[in-house]
């Protein structure tokens, strides 16, 4: 069935629950090859609810290719513009602009429409929405708008459609599993993997995982289309679809080990000034965040460099330091030692703080060249 990821029967269980089945992950002997549970490849009513919102309210951080699908979600539900979860969205987005909490916070909740809270969300969902009381006051919203327009009536006359991308999407990935490729690399496993196909959501994607603080999680990739041809939206190329992938599971991965090692990293903090105009623009607004994402791009890399070739993973560090990721070719060099010597680093935490040692080094300002014959050296042009 090709909405694997809306079965209520994969997410009616209890905050208790989900606990017992991460702490019996974490009890996994490690030695046998990692991989968890097969890839769950589908669209998700909560996000399609979501963005549906986001389209009528004129959020302009959605997809900007023109598709059929954009068009037939406009005719069904534009009588209800004026929806009370429709101007409550526009106004929040005035004043927060993009925000990758607002699909995040969709994910814990149940489907549309009741909309349950099945885990509590964190502070920073709180946050984006200017508190839970706010928090609150949308979701009741979007109820109502999933019970007014009985959208999960046009959700289910999709299904062919979502079929199709589904397919369309199995077809790129082929026989390579990410799940292994990615938990082999970090030598860390996590429960679960989503990866949600959404064709309003803008290009690219965002890597939500949910559990409790360090793992293991349920991971996410939520994915909008690169392009659009006849009016049907597609994921491809594939070395851009996996590279997106890998990225997007590595901050389950990444991202608690960037929190446990902060102090360290913060230290460094004088080499986000270089940077910090492109990685602004792209939302990267703290050093704690921009080094995280060179360490994830490091690692994209190097797994591309795996799975296509040398020349594919240069092409992404490349691409990288053009965005102004300008440190990842050192961080990726770096990498190079824990590939070689995973029976002294069999996880990637035990090896994070040569990570930061990289950092380091990159901080240090170059001491000056010994003089010879009493004169200082000439630098290049």
């Amino acid at each position: 069935m090709t909405r694997c990821l809306s079965l209520k029967n994969l997410r009616r269980y209890s905050f208790r629950s989900a606990f017992l089945t991460a702490l019996f992950c974490s009890l996994f002997t490690r030695s046998s090859p990692l991989h968890a549970t097969a890839l769950h490849v589908g669209t998700d009513p909560r996000i399609e609810l979501l963005t549906t919102v986001q389209l009528l309210s004129g959020y302009p951080f959605l997809t900007p290719h023109q598709t059929h699908y954009a068009r037939v979600v406009f005719k069904r539900f534009s009588s209800h513009v004026s929806h009370p979860a429709v101007r409550h969205f526009r106004s929040l987005s005035a004043s927060t602009g993009w925000s990758d909490a607002y699909p995040t916070a969709m994910l814990y909740l149940s489907d549309p429409p009741e909309l349950e809270e099945i885990f509590p969300p964190p502070p920073p969902i709180y946050a984006a929405f200017n508190g839970p009381e706010n928090f609150d006051r949308f979701v009741s919203a979007l109820r109502s708008f999933a019970h007014q327009t009985r959208f999960m009536h046009f959700y289910h006359s999709q299904e062919d459609f979502f079929g199709e991308l589904e397919q369309g999407v199995r077809g790129l990935i082929g026989d390579h599993d990410p799940i292994s490729t990615v938990e082999s690399y970090y030598g860390i496993r996590q429960v679960s993997y989503h990866l949600i196909l959404s064709p309003l959501l803008h290009h690219g994607g965002f890597g939500p995982h949910i559990g409790r603080p360090g793992g293991p999680y349920d991971v996410y990739t939520v994915l909008g289309p690169t392009r659009a041809q006849y009016g049907i939206p597609s994921y491809g190329p594939r070395p851009h679809l996996l590279e997106l992938i890998w990225h997007e599971f590595g901050h389950a991965f990444a991202n608690d080990l960037a929190g446990t090692y902060s102090e360290e990293l913060l230290q460094r903090s004088a080499l986000y000034l270089p940077l910090s105009n492109p990685m602004r623009n792209m939302g990267y607004t703290r050093w704690i965040d921009c080094a995280n994402e060179h360490v994830i791009r490091a690692v994209t890399a190097r797994l591309s460099t795996q799975v296509f070739s040398p020349e594919q993973g240069r092409q992404a560090l490349r691409e990288d330091a053009e965005r102004g990721f300008r440190y990842v070719h050192a961080i990726s060099r770096r990498l190079v030692e824990y590939e070689q010597n995973r029976t002294t680093y069999p996880n990637f935490s035990h090896f994070y703080p040569r990570i930061v040692e990289a950092f380091d080094e990159l901080d240090r300002p170059k001491r000056p060249r010994p003089p010879v014959d009493g004169k200082t050296r000439p630098e290049r042009d």
